[in-house]
This record gives structure tokens, sequence and C-alpha cells, in this order.
């Protein structure tokens, strides 16, 4: 186990305290606003630990096959556990949308099933700069969102701009990955 990996870890933990803090709130339409800004803390946290492991696994040439696997997993498990826990509050749902949320899973099932397939066939296959930008997107309209729920309107412009980018981005980067692969997924 190695730095990069250790953060990759420590931000699945922090994301599960992040829903914990969201769960806690007893009155969705009157969101606790102590613990949402605590959710957004670890959020942001969380989020930065992806650049972090990232960076210096590739500065450190510590790129481990449990990496490649676990920071995919925590940054899904950090974007979709937010999305869907966001759903129950009011405030999030002036922007964000259920068929959102299903967009997003929906991109991130098939990219990991893609991605499989690929270095199945012996063939890396990392993330690439679309998909990097596709989870800053996701990063800055969750966050956005957060504030929301917290009760400050001045972050709505960020939600929106943000909910718009990443459902770009979220398709675009899906289809690239298909097309990256294509010679692969449509073989005989």
């Amino acid at each position: 186990m190695n730095v990069p990996n250790l953060i990759t870890l420590s931000r699945l933990v922090i994301t599960a305290a992040t829903f914990v803090c969201l769960e806690a709130i007893r009155d969705p339409l009157q969101p606790d606003a102590t613990l949402t800004w605590i959710a957004f803390v670890l959020f942001l946290i969380a989020a930065f630990s992806d650049f972090l492991d990232g960076y210096l696994a590739r500065k450190w040439q510590m790129v481990t096959a449990f990496g490649r696997v676990a920071d995919p997993f925590a940054d899904k498990v950090l974007i979709a556990g937010s999305l869907v826990t966001l759903l129950q509050f009011p405030a999030a749902t002036q922007v964000l949308t259920t068929w959102y949320v299903v967009i997003v899973i929906a991109r991130e099932f098939l990219v990991t099933a893609i991605r499989g397939v690929v270095e199945a066939s012996g063939r890396p296959f990392p993330a690439d700069k679309l998909g990097k930008w596709k989870m800053v997107s996701q990063c800055w309209t969750v966050g956005a969102l957060l504030t929301m729920v917290a009760g400050t309107d001045i972050w709505v412009w960020a939600a929106v701009y943000g909910f718009w980018v990443s459902l770009a981005l979220t398709v675009v980067s899906g289809v690239n990955y298909v097309v990256k692969a294509k010679d692969i997924l449509f073989a005989r």
C-alpha cells in the first residue's frame, strides 16, 4: 500500500462521512446548516484528494493495479452517492433532476464496462482529459448544490452552470470512450 492508494482509501472514508452528515439531517425542507456545511467541507476534501492521489501516483511513478481500480471506484461513489443523496433536498432539486442523476450513473456503468473489456484485451484504458474535466464539473455542481442546501442562494448560478456543463461533459466523454474502444467493442 503506497501513499496515493492510502489517499484513495481515505476518500472513501471521507465520502462516507459526507453521506452520514447529509443523512443525519432530519428535515430536508429545513436542513441543518451546520451539518450541511460540514458535508460541504468533507466533500471538498474528498474531491481534492482525487486530484492529489492521481498527481502523486504519476509523479512518484506509483501507479498500481489497485489504484487503477480503486480511484475510479472512489470517484463514482463520491459523485453518484452525493447526487442520489442530494435528491432528497428540495433546495437541491431546484436545479438537480432525477434524469440528470440517471444519465451520470448510466455513463459510469458504461465506462466501467468498456474499461473492463478493453483492459481484459491487454490494452490499458486510463481516464482521459474529457473524463477528468467531467469529474471537475461534477464536483463543481455537487459543491454548489450543497451550498444551496445549506441555505445560500448566491451559488444557484454556479449550480445551474455546473449542471449543464457537467451534463454535456458526461455525455460527450461517455461517447468518446465508446469511440476510443470501438475497435474492440465492435470486433467480430
